[in-house]
């Protein structure tokens, strides 16, 4: 029996954002977020969205209105999505682009990225890092559309490019994207630590916590 999602803590910088909560498969709300997210992708690209990660976190206003979801993977758990698009397993591909001290238990994928503005965009990016990285990652790793590479180049964020997501890696599931590959597609990387400090720098700072937050992992974790 399903008991009531946990609200994950937000990070202490001004924003639209007032809760948080992470819903897994079988939760009354996780219906109404799959269908967020499908009806973004299908108003951005045609695509037609059917699976959706375990865990997905679902970002509310003070209205209650859904501004922002999104799905975690963690590499510790089991193969990644994004890792189909590359020759080798994401903590050999960090350690080509120069992480080599990155362990697979403690690298999170973020996919179905999806946001109501692009301002949101930049918002979820602050918020998810602040949670991944207070929850114990150290490197998140997610494809991104031209469109999310401009989200972090005006944050001034510069993730890592991995590889090209190419569409035939996808197989039969091509057919369901519409044309998300026609957006370049890259698989990217970002270290977290270093993305936190950057940000504290910044006028909105997010502020270190003095206990760490829980992964959105696991039945006792996540309703």
């Amino acid at each position: 029996m399903n008991q009531p999602s946990p609200h994950i803590p937000l990070a202490p910088v001004p924003g639209r954002f007032a809760q948080a909560r992470c819903l897994l498969p079988g939760h009354p709300e996780r219906a109404a977020v799959e269908s967020f997210i499908a009806g973004i992708y299908h108003e951005r690209f045609g695509a037609q969205l059917s699976q959706f990660p375990r865990h997905l976190l679902a970002y509310h206003d003070v209205e209650g209105r859904l501004l922002a979801a999104v799905g975690l993977r963690y590499a510790g758990d089991g193969p990644l999505f994004l890792e189909r698009y590359l020759d080798e397993p994401i903590e050999q591909a960090l350690a080509r682009a120069g992480r080599a001290t990155a362990r697979r238990e403690r690298i999170a994928e973020v996919g179905n990225f999806a946001t109501r503005t692009p301002g949101i965009a930049r918002e979820l990016i602050v918020q998810l890092a602040w949670l991944l990285r207070t929850g114990g990652m150290d490197v998140v790793a997610f494809v991104a559309t031209r469109q999310l590479r401009n989200a972090f180049d005006r944050l001034n964020l510069a993730p890592v490019e991995l590889a090209i997501a190419q569409a035939a890696r996808v197989g039969e599931q091509r057919q369901h994207w519409g044309s998300y590959y026609d957006t370049q597609p890259r698989v990217m990387c970002g270290d977290l630590a270093q993305g936190i400090a950057f940000l504290r720098n910044r006028a909105a700072q997010p502020a270190p916590v003095d206990e760490p937050v829980h992964r959105c992992v696991g039945a006792e974790a996540c309703a």
